[in-house]
């Protein structure tokens, strides 16, 4: 099968206009015909119904009001309860709305949409259809067909307990027929998981090729729904990859998007539109999305932001516009492995809040969403052994490994026991060597690729597949580098040993000095050698655990020496990073390696260890392998917030490293020492070079809380604490 074969399956219908757009809901009937069992709604339903002079003066505000509509486009969505029951008042609003927005040669002229979402029952009744007529080219309908037949009557029924579906079946050719390219929209429920395959089917079976499929947010799920969840995604995918439908329909379940841990750019963003749309009920009141009125609430008051007589209350607003995933989400959410396409609904989050914020998020879904990520992984890989190519899912994790940003995971590959050392450990410890065999580095690139992780290799020969290279990161020894370097890419990182003569340098743009303690006093020449090739320099002590004052002494010594080297490339315009002296000029939080929580190692013999040095210091202390994935015990000892002295220390440069904690400590989270010293020493180092900076105009700020007390940070903590 070629490459140029179009792959739709997981791919939807967008959004006419995509996020360009403002989207306007006149909630024009709270009334409805049916009384599915699963809709948020049900059972509040009334007669309350939007006037025609509501609706009037709601377009006039929001037409005149340019400056806080200014979107390109807008789309003039229309819901209930059932919309279609006020399909006369519907047809006079949008008269009002192209008249107005005409007379006002307003923006939106020709830029926009009317949108519906219909149970389908009323759909070719002839007003409704001349509705369709009078507007085409500037209409789109949504009708909901839950499934087959069994899953469909089991929860969108009338009022009188009979089941829709031959009802809305009637109409389907209809709106095929005038809405080709329709999605519709299947929600499951605890009652109707045994019936997802056989649904999805019946929708495309009727001719309905994209499946907007979700789960509902409520807490209706019970033991084993997630088994049975999987059972059936899984019996659907092999269903598609046996009939060879990935080309030809596509469901919510298999977008290759999902499963993947969050990048700081996924931490900055709202997985809703709420507050960036609006929507408006019957009495006028302005509200940032349909499920925040009255009527769709089980346990609050609906949360207005303004109305049609007083206009938008910027103030209540301004929530809505801070909202994104980090400031919803408890720290089980962002650090979940598998967290992208984990969505929520901010109003449910407000409804069942444990106080009246938007702020708290609900995770009913959580074994759901994991049944999910394994069903849409075990389909794309059946995809790609089936056809050769490579899936979407694939290529969508290398993208997200090139994007190289914060909240990147990345698992390290030991090629041998015998590899470059770049971090505080030594690999002499082995008897024997231990090479990886090719085998296992493709397979732990696989399981990279599959959990998101962006691969560091360690003075890897071996070639890898083109569509890795470019997010494997090589960390080489210098001299080794020098024999190969004309097969590697630009993500390389040398290592220059400070007790080697430092005559092999390169037009790369990073490097790690190795310091030891027996080589503390050649730190200025040999950077003064390598600043003059490389614009960051990362000084990195191998032996801390050997250090005392003296060569904390010694050490701040040298560092002070090489201020006036990093004084002239500021002057010269193309300032160095060194990363001890520098970093503190950018950082306002400690980053640390994020051993055992971001970042994990693939030794040779096939385990995964929190990092080389615990590999080094005892192959039996692993965490995992490839085949049970990585399970790390007491878990939150690693995390920054549980480091009694480190999380409230302005030492920011300060590498905290855990192993060295648990050498020296006999604790993951307790910072010894001589650590706490080195690090102290670099911070005040590097305050006088950010004075001396500032004080020649070459930087205008600096940090005022680093302390130029040279003390102990746990010094410190005790006396906070009156020892």
């Amino acid at each position: 099968m070629g490459d140029s074969l179009e792959i739709k399956m997981g791919n939807l219908v967008q959004q006419w206009g995509g996020a360009s757009v403002k989207t306007i809901t006149f909630c024009v009937t709270e009334d409805c015909n049916l009384a599915c069992r699963y809709c948020y709604m049900t059972g509040k339903n009334n007669k309350g119904k939007m006037s025609f002079q509501i609706a009037k003066q709601a377009i006039d505000y929001i037409l005149k009001e340019r400056s806080l509509f200014n979107e390109k486009g807008v789309i003039w969505d229309f819901i209930g309860g059932e919309p279609f029951l006020e399909i006369e008042l519907i047809d006079q609003i949008s008269d009002y709305i192209k008249q107005q927005m005409f007379l006002l040669d307003h923006p939106w002229f020709n830029k926009y949409r009317f949108s519906f979402s219909t149970n389908g029952i009323l759909y070719n009744t002839s007003k409704v259809q001349n509705y369709i007529k009078k507007n085409r080219g500037h209409i789109s309908i949504g009708i909901s067909i839950d499934g087959n037949k069994t899953k469909h009557d089991l929860q969108r029924i009338k009022k009188d307990g009979t089941g829709t579906y031959d009802d809305v079946i009637k109409n389907i050719s209809l709106w095929l027929e005038q809405f080709p390219n329709a999605q519709t929209k299947a929600t499951f429920s605890h009652e109707d998981l045994p019936f997802l395959k056989e649904s999805i089917i019946s929708i495309w079976q009727l001719g309905i090729k994209n499946v907007a499929a979700n789960i509902v947010y409520e807490d209706v799920w019970k033991d084993n729904d997630d088994v049975i969840f999987e059972r059936q995604l899984m019996d659907l995918a092999d269903y598609i990859i046996e009939n060879e439908l990935w080309d030809k329909y596509s469901v919510r379940f298999f977008d290759y998007h999902i499963g993947f841990p969050l990048l700081i750019e996924d931490l900055e963003r709202n997985y809703c539109g709420s507050g960036r749309m609006l929507a408006i009920d019957h009495n006028g009141n302005f509200f940032p999305c349909i499920r925040f009125l009255d009527f769709s609430l089980n346990s609050r008051r609906g949360r207005t932001i303004g109305n049609i007589f007083d206009g938008i209350n910027e103030d209540k607003l301004r929530p809505f516009y801070a909202l994104n995933l980090k400031d919803q989400s408890d720290d089980r959410c962002i650090k979940c492995g598998v967290a992208t396409g984990c969505g929520w609904c901010t109003g449910f989050n407000y409804d069942y809040a444990d106080t009246d914020t938007i702020f708290q998020r609900v995770t009913n879904i959580c074994k759901m969403h994991q049944a999910n990520v394994r069903a849409n992984k075990y389909f794309w890989n059946k995809f790609s052994r089936v056809t050769g190519m490579d899936s979407p899912r694939k290529t969508y994790s290398i993208q997200r490994m090139e994007m190289g940003s914060k909240g990147q995971r990345y698992l390290l590959f030991i090629t041998s026991s015998k590899a470059i050392e770049f971090c505080n450990y030594t690999n002499g410890q082995l008897a024997e060597e231990i090479v990886m065999s090719e085998k296992l580095l493709k397979s732990g690139l696989n399981f990279a690729i599959d959990k998101g992780y962006r691969p560091i290799i360690l003075n890897n020969q071996n070639k890898i597949e083109s569509t890795l290279n470019n997010i494997c990161i090589n960390i080489f020894d210098n001299n080794l580098y020098a024999s190969i370097r004309e097969d590697q890419e630009t993500n390389t990182i040398l290592v220059y040993k400070n007790s080697s003569n430092i005559n092999k340098v390169f037009a790369n743009s990073n490097n790690i000095l190795l310091v030891n303690k027996d080589d503390i006093c050649k730190i200025f020449s040999n950077i003064n050698i390598l600043h003059k090739s490389y614009s960051r320099i990362n000084i990195i002590i191998q032996d801390l655990q050997k250090w005392n004052y003296d060569d904390v002494e010694n050490y701040k010594t040298q560092l002070e020496n090489l201020i006036p080297i990093v004084m002239k490339t500021y002057e010269a315009g193309k300032p160095i990073e060194i990363n001890v002296l520098t970093d503190l000029i950018y950082l306002d939080a400690i980053e640390d390696c994020g051993a055992g929580e971001t970042t994990f190692t693939l030794a040779p013999n096939g385990n995964i260890y929190i990092c080389p040095a615990f590999y080094f210091d005892d192959p039996n202390s692993y965490i995992g392998d490839l085949e049970c994935g990585i399970t790390v015990k007491n878990y939150k000892l690693l995390s920054l917030k549980n480091t009694i002295t480190c999380n409230q220390c302005s030492n920011y440069n300060c590498k905290r490293c855990k192993y060295l904690n648990k050498k020296l400590t006999n604790e993951i989270n307790i910072s010894s020492k001589i650590q706490c010293l080195v690090s102290s020493a670099e911070s005040e180092v590097s305050k006088n070079l950010q004075g001396l900076l500032c004080s020649k105009n070459l930087l205008h700020t600096v940090d005022k809380t680093l302390s130029k007390e040279y003390k102990d940070p746990f010094e410190r903590f005790l006396d906070k604490r009156g020892r």
